[in-house]
């Protein structure tokens, strides 16, 4: 829990590493599919938001099973679900700085679990920003390393983003834990 609260810019993880199959996972979502988005924000492919085969039903009742305990613990903050899509981003997708807290939705935390990709990044870095009165400015960098899982509090001062990817193929679960 202390790693939790003294991280800056706001409270986040980084788990290297994460106990999930990443192999697997890869050609599962190959059937799973993703759509473009584009917005004023952001740019990528993503899939449903609930997802259409039960073996991608499976992995998130699993990630749920295997972190809504010990992430209550670390971080204070009761999570008992989550949702998951697969996102793709590919040279010139991104998401723009913005927050993930809306009211009524209750999100709690936002993840990252980045893929092996065959077609390395370059860029899609997941970037916090630290925002006060005067300015708000670039604080972290958090590389999309396959297997690892980063995970971030959800609140009016959680500014975030996705750098664009110049080169190569971004690949993630990613989604939000609730009460």
């Amino acid at each position: 829990m202390r790693t939790w609260c003294a991280a800056t810019p706001f409270p986040h993880l980084v788990i290297d590493d994460a106990a999930i199959d990443p192999e697997a996972l890869l050609a599962l979502l190959e059937e799973e599919g993703v759509a473009r988005y584009e917005g004023d924000l952001f740019v990528f492919e993503a899939s449903p938001p609930e997802p259409r085969s039960a073996e991608l039903r499976r992995v998130r009742e699993d990630f749920t099973a295997a972190y809504c305990e010990p992430l209550s613990r670390i971080t204070g903050t009761q999570v008992t679900r989550i949702d998951m899509r697969a996102y793709a981003y590919r040279p010139g997708h991104y998401l723009l700085p913005h927050t993930d807290h809306q009211d009524g939705l209750a999100r709690q935390l936002a993840y990252a679990y980045y893929l092996p990709s065959p077609d390395e990044p370059a860029g899609g870095e997941l970037e916090l920003f630290t925002v006060t009165d005067d300015a708000t400015t670039s604080a972290s960098l958090i590389l999309p390393r396959p297997n690892r899982l980063s995970i971030f509090e959800v609140g009016d001062h959680s500014l975030h983003q996705v750098r664009e990817v110049l080169a190569g193929l971004r690949l993630s679960l990613a989604g939000w834990f609730y009460p």
